[in-house]
């Protein structure tokens, strides 16, 4: 089914999806657990309730990264390659905007304290199947400006041994290989610098790491910013009407959207992971209350594919567009070809919208949806 016309959809609130990647964790939440042989988190504990001291703590030996390759950046660091130092084990994946969004710091850090006896480690622990990926991995790291070593952890082996249960989330161990301290999610900077310095015994007078180059706008959202929780698109987890298979769904599916709410009209095939464009005119529309909408979105055989994107049946405002948004005959789209995140509409303020995503031909796959304030 094509669409020669905007699709719009009427103006509704709702509920919100569960989210797996805690996206929007408390900002400068830090969690300390008790001294322990093991560091365990709660899958199902909301983000509001997690309290902690921001000081260091005993919580056992760090596990080996045995399991884990291939590396980029660096030769497979052993514990004898990491005696003596303090490490900074960063569990990220690359299509995770949160994660992304820490990345500078985490480079500030190593750049800064490298000489001083920090070791930064991205443990690499994919979500989608793409992520499995060496070359897709190698090239965000690139693209990314990630230079301290990076280990895929494709089989979740490391991820297990540290008992994690988030993206992104950071172990601080000392110079005798003893995790000191944990941190779920964005935020707290200024704190785990705090925390590697004093592993470190650098002196109070010594300067700090400079200031981040980030490159991309967009907060954190904290507990009353009420964005929307992250949408995923898939039959595993996902808030479509779509059933698996291929199917052609009407327009009417897209009527009466609540927030966090997708919905598939035209032609798509639905997996338990993504949902695959099956022509020209085939829409996603979203109801959504945020300021910040990315997409994980790919194609087949990394085939470059248009999306026109839509903010309430009309062309993205200018105020609304992204650094990949782009402008053609007065119609706004971004083009996808890598397997990767997409930035769709960062606006003025957070507020209601509803994002139509019309693919301009088949094999564009839709993965998760994620917010900002």
């Amino acid at each position: 089914m094509t669409f020669d016309r905007p699709l719009t959809l009427p103006s509704e609130g709702g509920g919100a999806r569960p989210r797996r990647r805690w996206p929007y964790v408390v900002a400068a939440v830090v969690l300390v657990l008790a001294a322990t042989a093991a560091v365990t988190v709660a899958t199902h504990t909301s983000p509001d309730r997690i309290a902690g001291t921001a000081g260091l703590s005993k919580l056992g030996a760090a596990p080996t990264l045995d399991g884990g390759g291939p590396w980029i950046n660096s030769k497979p660091l052993t514990p004898a390659d990491l005696h003596g130092k303090v490490v900074l084990y960063d569990f990220w994946t690359y299509s995770c905007v949160n994660c992304v969004r820490t990345l500078p710091y985490l480079d500030s850090w190593y750049r800064r304290y490298k000489s001083d006896g920090l070791v930064v480690i991205g443990v690499h622990s994919p979500e989608f199947q793409f992520e499995h990926d060496t070359s897709n991995v190698r090239r965000a790291v690139s693209e990314l400006h990630v230079d301290y070593p990076v280990v895929q952890d494709n089989q979740l082996t490391i991820w297990s041994a540290f008992n994690n249960n988030y993206w992104p989330a950071d172990y601080l161990a000392d110079r005798t290989g003893e995790l000191r301290s944990m941190h779920i999610g964005e935020g707290g900077y200024a704190n785990t610098e705090k925390l590697v310095r004093e592993l470190l015994h650098v002196a109070t007078t010594s300067p700090h790491a400079a200031a981040p180059n980030l490159p991309r706008e967009g907060n954190t959202p904290t507990a009353g910013d009420e964005v929307t929780q992250e949408t995923y698109l898939g039959t595993d987890r996902g808030a479509t009407n779509v059933n698996a298979g291929t199917h052609k769904y009407p327009a009417s599916d897209a009527e009466g959207l609540q927030d966090g709410d997708a919905a598939a009209v035209g032609t798509w095939t639905a997996t338990g992971q993504y949902l695959r464009s099956g022509a020209n005119g085939s829409v996603i529309a979203l109801r959504y209350h945020a300021r910040e909408v990315n997409l994980v979105m790919a194609t087949d055989h990394g085939e470059a594919v248009d999306v026109e994107v839509l903010l309430d049946g009309q062309p993205l405002p200018e105020a609304d567009r992204t650094a990949e948004t782009v402008v053609r005959d007065g119609r706004t789209y971004v083009r996808v070809q890598a397997s990767d995140l997409y930035r769709l509409v960062l606006g003025p303020g957070i507020d209601a919208h509803t994002l139509s995503l019309v693919a301009q031909g088949s094999g564009l796959r839709v993965f998760a949806f994620t917010f900002g304030a």
